[in-house]
């Protein structure tokens, strides 16, 4: 067989044979497709005799060919070609006004949303002025009255002192009944509660919001295509997902925990508590899931704010965002959000009994339920849409009795109570942490692993074992682990986001409470103080 590599090429209409110049070409080698001559079909390609055809019997057949070629060029191809460039051309001619459109309508929008922020800034500013009024008002009268009292009080002094030098027994014995029925209480200036203000921390996220998305067509659009060359990079956007539990606590620890709490604070607090959600200016929401109200305290414990509604109140949330306090009603099947004017909001129900409730830096609404067959934990939007659905621990009676959600990776951590067996009581229920990530897919279940606990009277330590693990709650910190506060115990517990255990941060003498997490990892401690009263301690577990 011939090397294919030395046969020359030749050239298009050419009838004499490339290797034997006199001869013509009158055969197809079929097995090398090349036109030979009468010399070549005996010296370089005799091998192929079997696949040898003469030109003059394949000619009726490339003519179809050839004809057929025609046929669709005319007929079909090229008008095609010219449509599709008419269409391309207008198509161009029209892109330039169809961008113009859709930018007038970027910067409409961005007009309209201008003066909707406007508006509500106006109204904001209009409400402080008209609560400054009436706040000064009522300060300016207060200070009329005690300006009046100490005139009078004035006079009557210089009187009484006149009475006791030349008065009459008479004139005494009035003056004395004069004084008695004197109101010798001084008001206290009136207490004036100024209407909240909290600044939105993801700012850029919800104005895009508000502004309108940009959906990007990741299917051509190429990157590079301005200069007029090509990229295999396109524009994709992607959402900041976690797909790893421990994301956030892989990294390189670049904290310190200190080897006891600091206490910053510690105060009596009298009222049950079930929730606390701190705020970023050092107060702090606190909730009993048995009463139809929840209060606002300092970090003193001194009340100042009351929200009462007509249910009772199962469990509260901040949100991330906008700093507005949400909650749920466990017999109203009820989502409410408080307004700036402490007003709740019923925004949405659920068919299930919600049990705690969790808002999102996204602006997503987590509710935990309870029930007998399954309970759930669910997201919703916030005007109530289902986006996402898991049912815990597959199925029985329970409740999802803490929720919280990552700042790291936003991934969501709950305690899922769950009924082991005899009569419905706190002892008859297996606790345990379940680490979601923000679809919902379960990444880490928890129970106590590497804690370890000492024996009473004895001096050996061993691990805590699922059924002596009791966690009522379970808070994110800014570095992405994981506080944990267990109820038998009467312990804080440290894990990472990943599920490993870190450290024990605090032992209560008894009656380790809920806790919650403060802006620059402030721990608030429900628990029994050394006094014996119920209270509150604020603690720093992290060096500065």
């Amino acid at each position: 067989m011939a090397n294919r590599a030395q046969i020359v090429i030749r050239e298009k209409g050419q009838i004499k044979c490339d290797v034997h110049k006199d001869n013509n070409v009158i055969f197809v080698c079929k097995t090398c497709n090349v036109l030979i001559c009468t010399t070549c079909s005996l010296t370089n390609h005799k091998a192929h005799f079997d696949s040898f055809c003469e030109l003059s019997k394949i000619k009726n057949e490339k003519t179809n060919i050839i004809m057929d070629f025609i046929n669709d060029t005319e007929n079909v191809n090229i008008p095609k070609l010219n449509e599709e460039i008419t269409s391309s051309r207008t198509k161009l001619s029209s892109c330039k006004t169809e961008y113009e459109k859709r930018r007038k309508n970027v910067i409409d929008n961005n007009v309209k949303c201008k003066e909707e922020l406007d508006q509500i800034t106006a109204q904001y500013v209009s409400i402080y002025n008209k609560m400054e009024v009436a706040d000064t008002d009522l300060i300016q009268t207060h200070i009329t009255d005690m300006e009046r009292r100490l005139d009078t009080l004035n006079k009557l002094s210089t009187e009484y002192k006149q009475t006791l030098q030349t008065g009459t027994e008479v004139l005494v014995y009035d003056s004395v009944s004069e004084i008695l029925e004197l109101d010798s209480v001084i008001p206290p200036t009136p207490n004036i509660d100024m209407a909240e203000f909290t600044p939105g921390i993801d700012r850029q996220s919800h104005l895009k919001q508000a502004l309108g998305n940009m959906k990007l067509p990741t299917d051509h659009l190429q990157a590079g295509s301005a200069s007029g060359g090509h990229s295999d990079q396109r524009p994709v956007v992607r959402p900041k997902e976690s797909t790893e539990a421990g994301q956030a606590s892989t990294r390189a620890l670049r904290y310190k925990l200190r080897d006891r709490p600091k206490v910053k604070y510690q105060f009596s607090y009298p009222d049950d508590i079930t929730t606390i959600c701190p705020t970023s200016d050092g107060r702090a929401w606190l909730c009993d899931w048995g009463s139809d109200t929840v209060k606002l305290i300092k970090k003193k414990g001194q009340v100042i704010q009351t929200i009462r509604h007509n249910s009772r109140i199962q469990g509260i949330s901040l949100d991330p965002t906008t700093g507005r306090l949400w909650f749920c009603c466990w017999d109203e099947r009820s989502i409410s959000e408080v307004s700036s004017l402490f007003t709740p909001v019923t925004r949405f129900t659920i068919e299930d009994y919600p049990a705690r409730l969790c808002v999102t830096r996204e602006g997503r609404v987590v509710v935990g339920t309870e029930g007998i067959q399954e309970y759930k934990v669910m997201i919703y939007t916030v005007d109530g849409q289902v986006l996402h659905t898991h049912i815990v621990e597959g199925s029985g009676t329970g409740v999802v009795q803490s929720i919280s959600q990552c700042s790291v990776t936003g991934n969501i951590a709950v305690v899922s109570s769950k009924h082991i067996s005899g009569d419905y009581t706190p002892d008859n229920y297996r606790r345990h942490i379940i680490v979601y990530n923000p679809t919902l897919q379960p990444l880490v279940h928890y129970r106590g692993e590497g804690i370890e606990a000492r024996v009473e009277g004895m001096q050996v330590q061993k691990s805590v074992t699922p059924d002596k693990f009791d966690p009522i709650t379970v808070v994110y910190d800014s570095k992405g682990n994981i506080v944990i506060a267990d109820e038998t115990r009467d312990t804080i517990e440290l894990i990472s986001g990943a599920g490993k255990y870190i450290k024990t941060l605090h032992t209560n003498n008894k009656r380790q409470g809920v806790v919650g997490i403060q802006k620059g990892d402030v721990l608030w401690s429900r628990l029994e103080l050394d006094t014996g009263r119920p209270g509150l301690k604020l603690l720093k577990y992290y060096s500065d």
